[in-house]
């Protein structure tokens, strides 16, 4: 009898169990059903993305941790020529090349590099501001003189690989005659402006003569490289479309080293995070502002051909360029292989 009334016992045991788990199984997938969906009732009450305002974005968060890494290998090393480029402090930075812009109630700082899309988005930001309600706009927002970089919240570059930069700029200023547009101050440009317009400059001549030899004007320094930038004259100007980058900012000081890195090959993607991080409407948009010379012909994006352009070219040419601009793509987390390649291509010379 005992064991008949364990067994019966352990047979209701079990089938207890049995329900147990069962309703268990059935009240958990239940929960989960309810779960679901009041995600999806909250995902449609909030179908626009919540702010993220000052959320970081991690592309950016990653590229601006590089750019750091990078500053810290130069900062031990002092004695390096492009020390005092990246660190200089305690002067008054180009106005030309900074842009300021006020967007809720914060002002931000964009570095511009020429040739990298600066006007693009230089004119959004411009756009951005004047339905800003942070009191009056700025009246020459591109180059505020009251403005520091002390005041950003953040501060902005946009860049792209430094050699299809390089090809951009003598499409726009040399193969397009773009360089006449900039002829505003008689200072340093006789010998420069006559150059230009004497001589059939192809993109060989261009990258040997001019961005290897400094050949478009020798006979000034440093100095007056960026003296001619604050004064808008006309060598300077013309150069600093193709300088590097880490030359014209101080991008490892403090002041102005970028919390915000937009490359033009992923612009698509990066002005979605850039939208999110700023907290910008979702429907604003980008519109692509393009400069051209007189006699530019091909519109195309300087990307798409920059095969044609560097196939003219040598391997040891293309290297050359490489060391000028090494400093940018380690930056910028580039590399030269592509150009390598296409400049492995040109055919053999008889």
């Amino acid at each position: 009898m005992f064991k008949h009334f364990a067994e019966d016992a352990q047979t209701r045991r079990r089938r207890l169990k049995l329900r147990l788990n069962a309703r268990s199984i059935f009240t958990l997938v239940v929960l989960m059903l309810m779960l679901g969906l009041t995600q999806n009732l909250l995902n449609a009450e909030y179908s626009d993305p919540l702010p993220s305002h000052g959320a970081p974005s991690k592309i950016f968060l990653e590229r601006k941790n590089h750019i750091q890494n990078v500053c810290e290998k130069y900062r031990r090393e002092f004695f390096r020529p492009e020390h005092y480029a990246l660190f200089r402090s305690g002067i008054k930075e180009l106005p030309s090349l900074q842009h300021y812009f006020d967007w809720k109630g914060n002002r931000y700082l964009f570095l511009k590099a020429y040739k990298c899309g600066s006007n693009t988005l230089g004119g959004y930001f411009n756009e951005l501001q004047q339905n800003t309600s942070f009191g009056a706009p700025l009246e020459h927002p591109a180059v505020c003189l009251d403005c520091r970089p002390s005041q950003a919240e953040k501060v902005l570059i946009m860049v792209r690989h430094p050699l299809e930069r390089l090809l951009s700029a003598y499409r726009h200023l040399i193969e397009g005659e773009g360089w006449k547009f900039f002829l505003t101050n008689n200072e340093l440009r006789s010998g420069a402006e006559e150059y230009l317009d004497t001589n059939n400059i192809t993109w060989t001549n261009f990258v040997d003569h001019i961005v290897l030899n400094n050949g478009l004007n020798s006979g000034f320094n440093v100095d007056v490289m960026y003296r001619g930038l604050s004064r808008i004259i006309f060598e300077p100007i013309l150069l600093t479309h193709w300088a590097p980058y880490w030359f014209t900012h101080p991008l490892c000081s403090e002041e102005y080293n970028p919390d915000i890195i937009i490359k033009m090959d992923t612009i698509a993607r990066d002005f979605e995070e850039l939208k999110k991080e700023l907290d910008i409407p979702e429907e604003s948009s980008l519109k692509r502002y393009i400069t051209v010379g007189d006699k530019s012909k091909n519109l195309v994006h300087s990307s798409k051909i920059s095969q044609e352009y560097y196939s003219m070219l040598s391997e040891r040419q293309v290297m050359d360029l490489y060391v000028m601009y090494k400093l940018d793509h380690i930056l910028f987390d580039y590399t030269p292989d592509l150009y390598l390649q296409y400049a492995a291509s040109k055919p053999e010379e008889p």
